[in-house]
C-alpha cells in the first residue's frame, strides 16, 4: 500500500515556526494510542506488540516528517497515550499546553520516544484531554496568529475497552459518545478510530460511528500506521480508509 497516491505532490517548505503567512489553513492531528498491559502481551509477528509498535514508529516517523516538508506542512500533531502513567502527551515538550503549542509539534519535526506498555485504558480520559487541546489551540491560532484553521482530526488506535484508572471496566464512553456527535453535527470534528484484535467494537462504533472505525482483522503495526498516515490528509475521507483498509472487498 502507498500511503500517499492520496496526496497531491506539494513540496513547498512548511512555515514551521512563524505564523507569516495566510495562504494555507493550520491543522490539528491528534493521536491517541492504547500503551495498556495487553500491549505488552499481544504479540505481533513473534514480537511483543509495544516493541514492535516502537520499530515500527522508528521507520514511520522519518516519513511523516518528509511528508511535513511537502502535503502535511500545515499540520501539527499532538500524541497522547493511554496505559502505563495514565494519560500521556508524548509530542512536543511533553506537557498539555495548548496555548504555545507546548503538546503540539508540526509534522516536519515530530518525534517519539519510545513508548511503554502498562496499566489500565483509560480511553476516555485521552479522547477529553485531546478534544480539550485541539480546541485551545484551534482557538489561539485563530485569535492570536490570525490565522485560518481546518477542522481537527483524532485518530484513535486501541486493542481494548475503557477502564477506569484502577483497570475496572466503565460506561463513561456513553455521554463521551453523545458530545462527540455534537462535535460532529457543527463540523468541528473528524475522529477515526482503528480497532486491532482484542477491541470493544460497540465503544469504537459508538464513539466514531460505524463510518468512521476500521477494525482490523490482525496486529500488523506498519499497515496501521500507513494507514494513520492515509488519514490525516485534509482530503481523504471515510470511504477512501475503508477502501485503503478492505481494498475490492469495500467495493
Amino acid at each position: 500500500m502507498n500511503p500517499f497516491a492520496l496526496f497531491e505532490d506539494d513540496t513547498d517548505e512548511p512555515d514551521e515556526v512563524e505564523f507569516v503567512t495566510d495562504t494555507h489553513r493550520r491543522r490539528f492531528v491528534a493521536l491517541l494510542i492504547d500503551t495498556s498491559r495487553s500491549m505488552a502481551a499481544t504479540q505481533s509477528n513473534g514480537v511483543v506488540a509495544i516493541d514492535a509498535l516502537n520499530r515500527e514508529l522508528a521507520r514511520w516517523l522519518p516519513t511523516v516528517r518528509a511528508e511535513g516538508r511537502g502535503p502535511l506542512r500545515d499540520v501539527e500533531f499532538v500524541v497522547v497515550t493511554f496505559g502505563a502513567g495514565g494519560v500521556s502527551v508524548v509530542s512536543g515538550d511533553g506537557t498539555p499546553s495548548a496555548e504555545d503549542g507546548g503538546a503540539f509539534v508540526p509534522a516536519s519535526r515530530l518525534e517519539l520516544a519510545p513508548l511503554v506498555a502498562g496499566g489500565a485504558t483509560p480511553m476516555v480520559e485521552a479522547v477529553e484531554l485531546a478534544l480539550s487541546l485541539v480546541e485551545q489551540r484551534r482557538r489561539h491560532v485563530q485569535t492570536v496568529h490570525a490565522q485560518q484553521t481546518g477542522g481537527p482530526r483524532l485518530i484513535l488506535v486501541s486493542d481494548g475497552a475503557p477502564t477506569d484508572a484502577e483497570g475496572n471496566p466503565t460506561d463513561d464512553w456513553r455521554p463521551l459518545a453523545r458530545r462527540l456527535e455534537q462535535w460532529r453535527s457543527t463540523g468541528r470534528m473528524r475522529l477515526f478510530a482503528f480497532g486491532v484484535p482484542g477491541v470493544d467494537d460497540e465503544v469504537m462504533r459508538a464513539l466514531a460511528t460505524a463510518s468512521g472505525y476500521f477494525p482490523l482483522a490482525d496486529l500488523d503495526l506498519r499497515k496501521l500506521l500507513d494507514l494513520i498516515l492515509v488519514a490525516t490528509s485534509e482530503h481523504v475521507d471515510f470511504e477512501q480508509v475503508r477502501s485503503q483498509v478492505y481494498g475490492d472487498e469495500f467495493w
